[in-house]
């Protein structure tokens, strides 16, 4: 039988680069799931909220207490607005461990740098033990000949102390997550990613 994925997130600043449609906002969920299986909250910050139908399939192994403790926050107009309201929130709210701001970028170009600063304070005003997950597309290679994902702003975020992560999908269908070195080879499933 297969397995769920478990990532070890505990107080990790991680940019997840992913190719557009293999399931980023799915495995920002499924973490999410397990944040709060393990007794924590979560902030989700983003222009829109996930695919419900897909949302439903994750939530379904949770209670209606537990799901309460999912709270989605619209990510839009000024950056260092929402970044002010995000570190509010995880202050008065208790136990929240997890902050995930999917699409919090466009999709293409590059990143503007009041974003960059943005995220950049959002990671030095929350708590330590608080993962923060940055969720985006990631870049394309001028020339069309290299498949791996390309992390745009990498050089940056990397510097601000982001882990840099990404997520593709195989011809097959499969997806790939590359994370702290470690290359993961799973799918999706209405549980979330397994291996």
């Amino acid at each position: 039988m297969a397995e769920r994925w478990v990532l070890d997130l505990q107080g990790k600043r991680i940019h997840l680069s992913v190719d557009g449609g293999c399931g980023g906002t799915t495995l920002g969920l499924h973490c999410a799931v397990d944040e709060i299986q393990d007794g924590g909250r979560v902030l989700w910050a983003s222009p829109h909220m996930p695919n419900a139908t897909r949302f439903s399939q994750l939530f379904s192994s949770l209670n209606i207490v537990e799901a309460s403790r999912f709270h989605a926050m619209n990510l839009i107009g000024n950056m260092e607005r929402c970044v002010d309201a995000i570190v509010e929130a995880e202050q008065n709210l208790p136990s929240v461990g997890l902050i995930v701001l999917d699409d919090w970028c466009k999709p293409t170009g590059r990143i503007p740098s009041r974003h960059m600063k943005a995220v950049t304070d959002l990671k030095k005003r929350i708590d330590d033990s608080t993962t923060l997950l940055l969720i985006s597309k990631a870049g394309t290679e001028v020339n069309g000949n290299n498949t791996e994902v390309k992390p745009r702003s990498e050089a940056v975020l990397k510097d601000g102390g982001f882990e840099i992560w990404t997520l593709q999908e195989t011809e097959q269908g499969s997806k790939i997550l590359i994370c702290d070195g470690t290359k993961i080879v799973g799918k999706i499933e209405d549980s979330g990613f397994i291996f």
